[in-house]
């Protein structure tokens, strides 16, 4: 049985490259809420941070999260962030309780 779940996914962006993550959030979100089974993709920075983001989604299944990753407005996103990015995103999956 598929279940709702949120990502919350920790992006740490090189120095001066903020807007690189800011950019790139603003042309795939249209794309993203566009998605069967988007509910919520929000892209927050951390308080105090020029450097850390917080991206949280919310899909209603997991199926739902797989084909995101597989669409290729996100495989061309991932073959970006490398540039701008500290490291790979760190991802949580969580479920309700």
């Amino acid at each position: 049985m598929s279940s709702k779940l949120s990502c919350l996914v920790y992006i740490e962006v090189k120095e001066g490259r903020a807007q690189d993550q800011i950019d790139l959030y603003n042309d795939i979100k249209p794309l993203v809420l566009a998605e069967p089974g988007c509910i919520k993709y929000e892209l927050k920075r951390i308080k105090g941070s020029d450097t850390k983001f917080l991206l949280i989604e919310e899909w209603t299944s997991q199926e739902a999260l797989d084909a995101h990753d597989a669409t290729p407005h996100m495989i061309d996103a991932d073959s970006k962030s490398p540039s701008f990015r500290v490291k790979p995103a760190e991802v949580v999956e969580v479920v309700d309780v």
